[in-house]
């Protein structure tokens, strides 16, 4: 399960407990984000929003933290999401072809927009290492398991779970995007797929 209780320490801690019309205005929020918000300030937000500025102030205490917040829920719901199309796969690498598949909608042209919401800041880094960080620490698990019902090579599940965690997030990197002949998720589903075929043992 994604570890949704750690949002608060990852995304900075909100003032009050997230309430039920915390939770709304967030919703609202998110629809904002597609558009992107780059140059409002928190009145700003506050009056699109419709609700009050001591709301927003309520949920963080800052626009920065508030953007975050946000965007780590986003990522916590695609990594539930991801988990949950995998639940009645049994063989470990086709559930890692899955999730991964999902997880790597996260390069894809709606959160490059969620993303580009973000200041490029240490607690943005932190956040975004985070969710890495889990896919990586997942699929080595998987690779592990994989390996001991004897359907890949025995291999180095940590140095190919780091190259697979981080690939998508490789492929997004603007000086990598002009290279590649395809979207950033494409070509690291593609990858992807080479790499989990060629580890396959054969029966």
């Amino acid at each position: 399960m994604h570890a949704i209780e750690n949002i608060q320490t990852i995304a900075g801690k909100s003032i009050k407990p997230i309430s039920q019309k915390h939770n709304q205005v967030i919703d609202k929020l998110e629809l904002m984000l597609e558009k992107g918000i780059p140059d409002h300030t928190m009145s700003e937000l506050a009056a699109k929003l419709k609700v009050s500025l001591r709301t927003l102030y309520e949920i963080a205490p800052s626009k920065d933290h508030l953007i975050r917040l946000t965007v780590n829920r986003i990522l916590i719901r695609l990594g539930k999401e991801a988990i949950a199309t995998i639940t009645d796969i049994k063989s470990p690498i086709d559930k890692l072809k899955k999730y991964l598949l999902h997880a790597n909608q996260a390069v894809g042209p709606k959160f490059k927009v969620y993303l580009q919401n973000l200041n490029d800041n240490d607690k943005s880094k932190k956040m975004i290492d985070y969710h890495e960080d889990y896919i990586t620490s997942f699929t080595k698990e998987l690779l592990d398991e994989a390996i001991a019902q004897k359907e890949i090579k025995k291999i180095d599940t940590q140095a190919l779970a780091l190259l697979l965690g981080g690939i998508g997030r490789d492929f997004a990197k603007d000086s990598n995007v002009k290279k590649l002949s395809d979207t950033p998720e494409k070509s690291a589903n593609s990858i992807t797929e080479i790499i989990l075929n060629g580890i396959k043992l054969e029966k």
